[in-house]
Parts: structure tokens; C-alpha cells; sequence
């Protein structure tokens, strides 16, 4: 079987570590023959650091945009070149805090008290560089916006552009990738098409959606509702307890 998981906040709590009793049960699910996968919003930069004694798995980084298969790096589909445009010149009229990864590098302009500093590039694997560097802009993310900003910039997006959107409300995000891009359609366009999930978050919801066994961990409780749908609905301190039990 196909095991997808989603990392921050379904498997890692502190953006930096993974418990190592989670690690063991997901080891012991591989020992038994079953594909490991993960599915992550980072960029496979930020994602091997996280994982590594996973890295030569398959690793889907970008909410789906570049894929890792064999050690080989895929971007699936870029940005497009007038979306991208479109999000440059939105960013330098309203001065954005922003990361915009491209197939290694990345361009970042974010606050040192922002939480995913934690997880930007932590093993200095690539390098900051200017915006109009990035050639292959794989996602873009929008940071630190109040709620009236937040919901001006995504409608002004939403009429300008075809780009793929996350909303993370609460916590004035905006993730977009190109059209058509998440989690679910990437994992459709490898062949993987029977999986059972692990997420936490709504760059989750299409993925869980199409597994035929799909795990909530509630490490976002404002997200419950959303989660309605799905098969089980863990607390974070059940998921190694959980994955151990799909071992027997």
C-alpha cells in the first residue's frame, strides 16, 4: 500500500524535528513493503532536512509542484511567466513579506519573528537571492497580512491570475502554485492513486479526500470542521500510536 503523509503539523510539531517513535513506526510500515510518500508544502530543499532518513523516497514538495523520484528533482508545472509578473509587482507595491521558491533557490524577504524561519532552508543547503533570479518559480507564498489586507490581496489574485490558492486565514498566509497544482493532482500524475493519507491542514483536504483511508491530526483545532469528512480524527500526541496500530 501507498502511505502519503503530510510533515508539518501531522508528523512534526515544532517545524524542526520528528519524534523518533514516529519515525520508527513509518520505518516499520516500509519494512513490511509498503511505499512511503511524502507530501509536503516545503520545497524539496527544506523537506530532505526534516526527513532524512527518508530522502531517497518519493517526496512531493510545493503543495505538488516539484516532485523528488529516484533522487531526481521534477518541477511538475512553474508559475507561469505573467502570473509571476503579476505577483512581483504586487509584492513591491505593497511591500509582502514573501518566499518564493524556485526549483533549489528561493527568494525570501520574511520577518525574523515569522515561525517558518524555523524551516526555511535550515541545512543552508541553497541560496537567498533577488526575486528576478528566480527563473522557475515553483510556489509563492504571501506572509504576516492582517485580515483586511489578506482578503484584499486574494481577491485582487484570485481575478488576476489562474494561480492555485491555499488561504491559511489565521495566520495571514496565502500559498499559490501554478493552476491546477496541490497535493491530490500531483499524486495522480505519479500513478499513485490508491494511498492511505496522513494531513493536517487544508493544502491537505484534496489529498485526503481521494485516499481510501484518510487521517486527520487535529494540531490546527480552528480546522476541525473542515475535517468532517475524513475516516479518523487523531489528537498529535496519537499519530505514532495510530501508525504503529496500521502495522499489526
Amino acid at each position: 500500500m501507498n502511505y502519503v503523509f503530510d510533515v508539518d503539523g501531522t508528523l512534526s510539531f515544532d517545524g524542526t524535528s520528528i519524534e523518533p517513535d514516529i519515525i520508527a513506526c513509518i520505518k516499520r510500515l516500509e519494512r513490511m513493503g509498503n511505499q512511503i510518500i511524502f507530501a509536503s508544502a516545503r520545497p524539496i530543499r527544506d523537506l530532505i532536512p526534516i526527513i532524512p532518513e527518508f530522502q531517497h523516497n518519493m517526496l512531493i514538495g510545493g503543495n505538488g509542484a516539484i516532485v523528488s523520484v529516484a533522487d531526481t528533482i521534477t518541477v511538475m508545472s512553474p508559475i507561469s511567466e505573467n502570473d509571476f509578473n503579476y505577483l512581483k509587482r504586487l509584492i513591491k507595491k505593497y511591500d509582502l513579506e514573501h518566499v518564493v521558491d524556485g526549483d533549489w533557490h528561493y527568494s525570501a524577504q520574511v520577518s525574523s519573528e515569522n515561525a517558518i524561519i524555523r524551516q526555511l532552508d535550515p541545512d543552508r543547503l541553497a541560496k537567498n537571492v533577488p526575486i528576478e533570479k528566480i527563473l522557475t518559480p515553483i510556489k509563492a507564498i504571501l506572509l504576516g497580512m492582517n485580515n483586511k489586507q489578506m482578503s484584499q490581496i486574494t481577491k485582487m489574485i484570485r481575478l488576476n491570475t489562474d494561480l492555485e490558492l491555499v488561504e491559511h486565514i489565521g495566520e495571514g498566509n496565502l500559498d499559490m502554485t501554478s493552476k491546477g497544482i496541490n497535493k491530490s493532482s500531483t499524486l495522480s500524475l505519479l500513478g499513485i492513486n490508491q494511498y492511505i493519507a496522513f494531513g493536517n491542514d487544508l493544502n491537505d483536504l484534496k489529498m485526503l479526500s481521494g485516499a481510501i483511508k484518510s487521517f486527520w491530526v487535529k494540531s490546527k483545532p480552528d480546522l476541525l470542521a473542515q475535517a468532517s469528512t475524513f475516516d479518523y480524527i487523531l489528537e498529535p500526541n496519537q499519530v505514532s500510536s495510530v501508525i504503529q496500530a496500521l502495522c499489526i
